[in-house]
């Protein structure tokens, strides 16, 4: 058992979570290493929609690993210039809200990979921020409802009054809110995926 603070963390790796983890770790880093290893100038200006692929002829004289990584971000990712970040003279993949999703994924997965499961979804997810499991169970769900609501709302609330109003978020602050939702929704989903098989079946 690793002692770092939290009751239910081992030494050994949940290989499920584990998986998703180096896939989602994959990513992020090609999220910064594609713009970082374009020549400067190759990819700027972009403005498009999210859930439809917009600028795929931009793509195209790309090297195959660039190519699929920008390919794959314009499918899920608006790629607005204003609202991304720029390396290299190269504009990122995704939106600064879109990397800290996948940050905040990458943090949550990686840590999730070394909890136990084999329990129930509720005490995974309050032992994983170090909460005592020996409350009432309306109790745990209220805890679990304010912690969901502390790791979303930034996100929902910034994106939502931009969308309605004349505000304009900034980018810093659109990956700071992205990382928090990334993180708790990792955790989440780690947590359904551990409360459903034991830890020594992986």
């Amino acid at each position: 058992m690793v002692d770092i603070g939290f009751r239910y963390l081992s030494g050994r790796v949940n290989k499920l979570v584990f998986v998703v983890f180096v896939v989602i770790l994959f990513y992020t880093l090609s999220l910064f290493i594609v713009p970082l290893t374009l020549e400067p100038g190759t990819v700027e200006g972009l403005d498009g929609a999210a859930n439809r692929i917009v600028h795929r002829e931009e793509w195209e004289d790309l090297p195959y690993y660039h190519r699929a990584i920008y390919l794959f971000s314009d499918l899920n990712c608006h790629q607005k210039h204003e609202r991304s970040y720029s390396l290299n003279g190269n504009q990122m993949p995704v939106c600064a809200r879109d990397v800290g999703i996948f940050i905040g994924f990458s943090l949550g997965f990686l840590l999730m990979s070394f909890v136990r499961g084999a329990r129930n979804l509720k005490d995974i997810l309050l032992d994983t921020m170090n909460l005592d499991t020996s409350i009432s169970e309306i109790k745990k769900t209220i805890i679990l409802i304010i912690l969901g609501a502390a790791f979303t709302l930034p996100l929902i609330l910034d994106g939502s009054i931009q969308l309605i109003s004349d505000y304009e978020s900034f980018n810093a602050f659109r990956t700071f809110t992205g990382l928090l939702f990334g993180f708790g929704f990792s955790v989440f989903i780690s947590g359904i995926i551990l409360s459903s098989s034991p830890f020594e079946d992986y």
